[in-house]
């Protein structure tokens, strides 16, 4: 199954038992390894949460002792006592951001080397269904995501849980009753996130794609700007990218829009609390049952503990948004290439260098439209062979099966009596030299390029196979020789130079 599908509503995912044992893998995977780093940041945070309450329950002596009985020398002492809550709190959270830092940039790390090695198992038929835009967004983008899923989701429940945790516990400390008040009322404000929650997930999975699109679409353009010039088609591409830049700017905007009404919303819901809660304590304080200090003490834990308690309802969003991501990634990783070693796969041996191909049939769309049918080729040890043929007979497809690009749907790849299928790629792939009829070259210097698949040959053996390749004397001629730095594609370079340079690249590992 494709990892592109496109999912419909039904198919939006939930916390559901799938959705736990993919969290579930990331933490092993991922996380576990790190357990002494995330060991040490749960333990920061939960010290540097319990500053909340000590901040706030040093007000009740300013109230009753500084303001009411006019005590000078306990506002400085108390003055003291908050500068220094604030400087420890502000080490440990310093401490505990660090550690998470760090914790995190590893996470991120494996997994872009997991996706990033899947990538190059790969096999060509993956690549030909799936495009360069898809696939660097779920390299990029959806890594980020599962990261943030997993230890942003982490930080923000054992921080603001401990928060919240403390500030509760104070609340029951000065005034048990109207601590119950303040639990029947403050949780309903937790209902509009988690509502609105949901809907953010659809149009996050929809906003993705459409990113996804656009960046294929950019991609695409600026690898084919020769023909989109050649072509005068300019205004067309601008059209394209203009319809999904409006797209993206639409889901932005509805996105923008459900957050919008998701603060007012909530902000409602807790000032009806907070208005309960001042209604409650006046009747006490007016009533002699409780101090001023009391009540501004509880009143001010109530304040804290609100954005704590506003982070934990978004959590739901946030592993929403981790799910979406961990199944595209997931479904890629999972993938077992088509092409790959055999379990009893052994080294090619080539001794004399004969090859056949026998009864092979072949077709790119699983067997729909053949391009080649029942077709025998027998090449001799020392002899040159060219494949002569119009256009799309499939002469370019039989070269792809001696290094195993493809496979065969039927018949077999023979050399000097080993069938390819039954040896080791990388052993396959290093007695054979492939020079492609679309030059491909890399964004480093000339010398890197032709010693690409040796990368320690000597300098005399890399002047050796530019000469052998008649490469040597543009190569001579350019600003810094054999060190020039090629463009992207080799640009900077006529076609046939760099053929000549691919060719070279292809004669230094004299396969």
């Amino acid at each position: 199954m494709s990892f592109f599908k496109k999912k419909n509503r039904k198919d939006l995912p939930a916390l559901t038992k799938d959705s736990l044992l993919m969290y579930k893998r990331v933490w092993l995977t991922y996380v576990a390894p790190k357990w002494k780093m995330l060991a040490l940041s749960v333990v920061l945070m939960l010290v540097a949460s319990s500053f909340d309450a000590l901040l706030v329950s040093q007000l009740k002596p300013v109230f009753d002792k500084v303001f009411i009985d006019k005590n000078r020398e306990m506002l400085g002492r108390i003055g003291l006592i908050i500068l220094g809550l604030y400087f420890l709190k502000g080490i440990f959270s310093y401490s505990q951001s660090l550690v998470m830092t760090k914790l995190s940039i590893g996470v991120i790390r494996g997994m872009q080397f997991d996706v990033f090695k899947k990538l190059l198992a790969m096999d060509n038929k993956f690549y030909q269904k799936h495009t360069l835009g898809e696939i660097l967004t779920r390299f990029g983008s959806d890594v980020a995501t599962v990261q943030g899923a997993v230890l942003g989701s982490l930080t923000t429940f054992v921080r603001d849980s401990a928060s919240v945790f403390f500030l509760v516990l104070l609340m029951f400390w000065q005034s048990f009753e109207m601590a119950c008040v303040v639990f029947f009322v403050f949780p309903a404000a937790i209902w509009p996130i988690i509502i609105f929650g949901k809907k953010m997930r659809l149009k996050f999975r929809k906003n993705r794609e459409v990113d996804e699109r656009f960046f294929d679409q950019v991609t695409q353009t600026f690898k084919s700007i020769k023909i989109v010039k050649s072509y005068c088609t300019e205004e067309l591409e601008f059209e394209n990218a203009e319809k999904t830049i409006y797209a993206q700017n639409k889901l932005q905007f509805s996105m923008a829009i459900l957050n919008a009404l998701q603060h007012p919303l909530t902000e409602f819901v807790g000032g009806v609390g907070m208005a309960a809660t001042l209604a409650y304590g006046g009747y006490k304080i007016t009533a002699g049952e409780m101090s001023a200090g009391n009540f501004m003490v509880f009143l001010l834990a109530i304040v804290a503990a609100y954005k704590p308690m506003k982070n934990l309802g978004t959590l739901h969003m946030t592993l929403q948004q981790g799910i979406v991501s961990m199944q595209r990634l997931f479904s890629m990783l999972d993938i077992v290439p088509e092409i790959r070693n055999k379990p009893d796969a052994k080294p090619l041996t080539v001794t004399a260098g004969r090859l056949e191909m026998n009864h092979i049939r072949f077709s790119y769309d699983d067997g729909g439209n053949p391009v080649l049918k029942d077709v025998s080729v027998v090449c001799e040890p020392n002899q040159t062979i060219a494949f002569v043929g119009h256009s799309g007979s499939g002469k370019s497809t039989m070269i792809n099966f001696i290094p195993r690009f493809y496979d065969p749907d039927e018949g077999d790849v023979v050399i000097d009596g080993q069938n390819v299928k039954e040896v080791t790629l990388e052993s396959l792939r290093k007695q054979t030299a492939y020079v492609s009829q679309d030059v491909i070259l890399f964004k480093d210097s000339i010398k890197n390029n032709i010693r690409y698949g040796m990368p320690d040959a000597t300098d005399e053996q890399v002047v050796a196979a530019a000469k052998a390749a008649a490469a040597h004397n543009f190569i001579m001629e350019t600003e810094n020789g054999y060190d020039t730095v090629l463009g992207e594609q080799g640009s900077g370079l006529s076609g046939g130079q760099r053929q000549m340079i691919s060719i070279a690249r292809a004669m230094l590992k004299n396969a």
